[in-house]
């Protein structure tokens, strides 16, 4: 009688040890199911990561490279501008002059009048100097229109520089608006492992 008691004790142990065994490895189990779950969806985050991190790269290299070419540009107009201002400079200088002659020919034409005994001579001078004076007319007429067409060059790189920096703004609001929705998307991707709670 002792013997089958014993048995039935020890196969209530076994029965016991068997369930503990049983549930631990079905927590095990579970354990490592989530643990997987859990890796995957890191490794998502980390891919989806490295994905946002080189669309950002190739698009500051894109801005950098846009950004060094307009900067470029932006040089040589300036240095352009530079070429007109100095041509600009000469024809003040070559309109001054023109009217220095000017000056001179008009005190001419003064004297000429106020000699009156020799008025042949004085007709004659009077005939020269206002030819004098008109080619000095006709020669500050060309630097005038120099002046000018050096003015409508100016503005015309001016009104390029412009445009090169709005299309700058253009580019710098386009990659901010890029940065914003990449947080948002990393924010919305990371959003589920809130719900495990990884220390």
């Amino acid at each position: 009688m002792a013997p089958n008691k014993e048995t039935a004790s020890a196969e209530k142990n076994t029965d016991d040890i068997c369930q503990i065994v049983a549930t631990v490895m079905q927590d095990f189990r579970v354990s490592m199911e989530m643990s997987i779950k859990i890796g995957k969806r890191t490794t998502q985050i980390i891919r989806m990561g490295m994905l946002s991190v080189f669309i950002l790269g190739a698009v500051m290299t894109y801005l950098i490279t846009t950004m060094a070419g307009d900067f470029g540009r932006m040089t040589e107009n300036m240095v352009a501008m530079s070429s007109y201002m100095k041509s600009m400079e000469k024809n003040f200088a070559q309109v001054s002059a023109r009217l220095a002659s000017m000056n001179l020919t008009l005190i001419g034409m003064s004297q000429s009048v106020y000699v009156l005994p020799e008025i042949n001579k004085t007709m004659h001078i009077l005939g020269r100097n206002t030819y004098q004076m008109s080619s000095d007319m006709h020669t500050m007429v060309g630097d005038v229109g120099a002046m000018q067409t050096d003015v409508s060059s100016m503005s015309g790189s001016l009104n390029t520089m412009d445009r090169k920096v709005g299309g700058m703004n253009a580019a710098v609001h386009d990659m901010t608006g890029s940065m914003r929705r990449m947080n948002g998307e990393m924010r919305q991707m990371s959003r589920p492992m809130d719900f495990f709670p990884l220390k």
